[in-house]
């Protein structure tokens, strides 16, 4: 009885002994420092205990904050990490480490040599990453469309291109994915391009083997700064591709006609009189265009017409163009595209709409003309002319309203009839100055003079 009294005296004191030592190691493990093979990326954790881990890697992230980091496609650009927004979570990478501490069995940690090794968390603000990745907005590039050319008679097409654009979400991940190989002299990560395919590639311009219709005006070389600006319009319309019910503004195409935009002062027609005004000659562009794509079949859309007539198209065939809403704009009614080919020379302008040529259709433009009263004749008095005598200052005309047809043929037979447009120019009065100079007085015969002789 006494030796079994003593077995579970000793068997009980061992198990508290026990049970003693074990809370003591947990105890004293539980802040013990941290062993050599604990590591936070590659930077060591050795014998930092565990209470002053968050203090430790506050430190070690503002050291991080000054990391170099470089962008392969612009390794001449050099930033810090701080500048991207990206720093290391103090908190969440502290909670990290001490889970995987914890994992570890008390008595390796204790009698072993275990191995920590912890990836760090990062915290983002995601506006100062966004304008981090804007200043390397150099980087994309616009795709560009298949083109067509057209010299020496002949069509040519020229190949498309893709473009470029930054991701933001991929080059975020690129520069996360970098910091894991830490310390290091300088972090370089790609960032993320993405492939913007064009709108109109070869494959759809095939289609466009000639010339459907062309149309050509003439105007004086002499005039420098009209001719510039006929240039700059010109310009903006060649090359431009039309896919099946596509439209085209002219206005658009062309832009606001400014002096900064680089057009210059020439005669321009207001509310039916000739002034000077920025962007003048522009309408013979937009008229030549229409004319164009009148003869090709193309939809008119949207069209008006001048006040008075012009002389570089036939009456009832012009079209005028304004910044201030007045606009010229067609419509491709094929299956298939269609581009605008222009050719400037000294004193001509040629436009030719290209595609598939159709030498079995014929488009044929006829007018109908309506002559309208023509306005009074108006005198105005002249200071300077003599009475009785008049002088015509301005030599008027009746208006006319013109109805414009488009007939259609196929193999010389008419398949439709529509019509385009009507235009009414108004009629331009007769302006005659009429003398108002009183006549001199008619000089007397003079007697010979007497003597003087003083009063």
């Amino acid at each position: 009885m006494h030796r079994r009294w003593l077995g579970a005296t000793l068997f009980s004191s061992v198990g508290l002994l026990g049970l003693g030592a074990g809370a003591f190691l947990w105890i004293v493990s539980r802040d013990a420092p941290l062993p050599s093979g604990a590591q936070l990326a590659g930077y060591s954790l050795a014998g930092v205990r565990p209470s002053k881990l968050p203090q430790h890697l506050e430190n070690l992230r503002s050291i991080l904050a000054e990391q170099p980091v470089i962008v392969e496609q612009a390794p001449a650009r050099r930033t810090k990490l701080k500048h991207w927004g990206v720093e290391l979570d103090v908190a969440a990478t502290n909670q990290a480490i001490l889970d995987a501490w914890a994992q570890i069995p008390l008595w390796e940690r204790i009698f072993g040599k275990p191995c920590l090794q912890v990836q760090p968390h990062w915290a983002t603000i995601p506006e100062l990453f966004q304008m981090q990745l804007s200043k390397f907005r150099f980087l994309e590039r616009p795709p560009q469309d298949a083109r067509v050319r057209f010299a020496n008679g002949q069509v040519e097409i020229l190949p498309e291109r893709d473009g470029w654009t930054l991701d933001y979400n991929e080059s975020y991940q690129n520069l996360i994915d970098a910091l894991q190989v830490l310390p290091a002299a300088r972090t370089v990560f790609p960032l993320a391009m993405h492939a913007t395919p064009p709108r109109v590639t070869s494959e759809h311009l095939s289609a466009i083997t000639g010339v459907m219709a062309s149309y050509t005006t003439r105007f004086p070389s002499y005039q420098v700064h009209r001719n510039h600006n006929i240039r700059l319009a010109t310009q903006a319309l060649e090359g431009r591709v039309l896919m099946p019910s596509e439209r085209l503004s002219y206005n658009q195409a062309v832009g606001k006609r400014t002096s900064k935009q680089g057009f210059r002062l020439a005669p321009v027609i207001v509310r039916g009189e000739k002034q000077l005004g920025i962007g003048g000659g522009i309408c013979q562009v937009s008229s030549t265009l229409f004319n164009a794509a009148l003869l090709s079949d193309l939809k008119i859309v949207r069209r008006v017409n001048h006040a008075i007539p012009v002389d570089y198209v036939p009456l009832g065939r012009d079209a005028t163009v304004t910044d201030s809403g007045l606009d010229l704009v067609i419509e491709n009614p094929f299956d298939h595209p269609i581009a605008i080919s222009t050719e400037l020379g000294r004193s001509s302008l040629t436009i030719r709409v290209l595609g598939p040529p159709q030498p079995h259709r014929r488009v044929v433009l006829k007018t109908e003309r309506v002559r309208l009263p023509s306005p009074p004749v108006k005198r105005v008095p002249d200071p300077t002319l003599p009475q009785g005598k008049e002088r015509i200052l301005k030599k008027g005309s009746a208006g006319v309203r013109v109805i414009l047809w488009r007939e259609v043929y196929e193999n010389g037979t008419l398949v439709r009839r529509e019509r385009v447009a009507t235009s009414t120019y108004r009629a331009q009065p007769r302006v005659i100055a009429v003398g108002s100079k009183p006549q001199p007085a008619p000089q007397g015969i003079l007697s010979p003079k007497g003597d003087d002789t003083d009063a």
